[in-house]
């Protein structure tokens, strides 16, 4: 069956819905554009294919750098398990929901001294990416007379090929590399480090559930061999995400029917010596949770024809979605989903090249697309837009306004 990400939403009066209210309809009540509209019940939707299928003793964290609107993951923390955090300011963000400091999990090569003293004041769960930063957790833990709760980063052996992005194996700043982890322990075991357990993450943006599971089985056989070093019990591993979304129409969306029975059948193969609770393992999304959820709103400003091709020109543009631009000209440029989002059935279509107003030819939206007839004042709106958007996007190109958000 061919995706469609309207499938999602409402259609009433051939005019896109969300939150039951037409986009027409949020626009009079006092929604400007161009603006970032996330849905709740989509975001809803998605955690709740998690939790009823994969298996309970999965923990599921938010990834906050695939969207760090602050209302947005306020409202997501009382549905998942922990957020994942990349730097201070993600740190700050995911405090200040209320969220059970033991519950967020600092990530990312390049920790600040700070970022780290904040993260074991605040009993924050560390994954280390170095020697360099566990022997820093070792001596803020000694100067301040605490155990830093602290996870080792693994960079693997296996290569996961079928990544849209490879976070690991081979030469990589992230992790500290497999065959060197083993001459730690002596030093670990006798530091003030609470070794919880580790944490492998070898890509993002995978629809292979084929591939996914073959990460996640070498994941644990690593880990099984590390078990086997610790002291104590490690209490808990992070197997990393990488589930995709589709963005295009040769995508399939991600079966999580055989990770879910994979993960049944991984879980209790952990060594976890003879600790009696057993290990819950993390699983850290955030595009797969927020990547749906949201579309970018643009108004069309004005319509002209140049040597036989139309142009949509729109009040918004490339410093507000980077990614649906082509990220500054990538090679092989493709359109996200789009659609005129208060015509969407029209009988009438027309292709035509939607742009931005900024001056540079990259500002594309989309390229040669055929879509319903449109005139100046129609709603353009970007599908896939609820991750990694406008926290991505160069916002201060030519200082034209920031985009509002908002949450429905």
């Amino acid at each position: 069956m061919t995706y469609n990400p309207l499938d999602y939403f409402e259609i009433r009066d051939d005019c896109l819905c969300i939150a039951d209210k037409t986009l027409n309809d949020h626009i009079c009540s006092g929604i400007t554009l161009p603006a970032y509209i996330y849905s709740k019940e989509i975001i809803r939707k998605k955690i709740q294919l998690l939790r009823d299928t994969l298996p309970a003793a999965v923990r599921v964290h938010y990834s906050i750098k695939a969207n760090p609107n602050l209302d947005l993951i306020s409202f997501i923390k009382d549905y998942v398990d922990g957020l994942e955090v990349s730097s201070l300011a993600e740190m700050k963000i995911a405090l200040s929901t209320g969220i059970a400091s033991t519950n967020i999990c600092l990530t990312g090569p390049g920790k600040s001294y700070e970022e780290l003293e904040i993260a074991v004041k605040n009993n924050i769960l560390i994954s280390a990416e170095s020697s360099l930063e566990l022997y820093r957790l070792d001596e803020i833990g000694m100067d301040r007379m605490l155990k830093p709760s602290v996870l080792i980063r693994v960079n693997p052996t296996f290569t996961q090929k079928r990544a849209g992005m490879k976070m690991a194996s081979g030469s990589s700043q992230f992790g500290i590399d497999a065959e060197n982890i083993p001459d730690l322990f002596k030093w670990l075991n006798d530091s003030c480090i609470d070794l919880h357990g580790f944490h492998v993450y070898s890509g993002s943006q995978i629809l292979d559930a084929k591939a996914i599971i073959y990460s996640q089985n070498k994941a644990i056989e690593l880990i099984n061999e590390f078990c086997t070093l610790c002291k104590n019990p490690i209490k808990t591993i992070n197997l990393g995400g990488g589930f995709g979304i589709p963005y295009f129409p040769y995508h399939t969306p991600l079966d999580l029917e055989p990770i879910a029975k994979n993960l049944d059948n991984l879980i209790p193969s952990l060594k976890n010596n003879n600790f009696i609770k057993p290990i819950s393992p993390i699983i850290e999304l955030g595009r797969f949770i927020v990547g749906e959820s949201g579309i970018y709103l643009c108004k069309v400003v004005d319509k002209k024809t140049s040597r036989g091709k139309t142009f949509l020109i729109t009040n918004g543009g490339m410093h507000h979605h980077l990614a649906a631009s082509g990220n500054l000209g990538q090679k092989n440029r493709k359109n996200f989903p789009v659609c005129i989002a208060n015509k969407i059935n029209s009988p009438s279509k027309e292709t035509v090249n939607i742009v931005g107003k900024l001056c540079t030819p990259l500002d594309i939206l989309a390229d040669e697309v055929h879509i319903s007839m449109c005139e100046v004042g129609d709603l353009f709106a970007i599908f896939q837009s609820g991750a990694y958007a406008l926290s991505a996007s160069p916002i201060n190109f030519l200082s034209h306004p920031t985009p509002k958000e908002y949450l429905l």
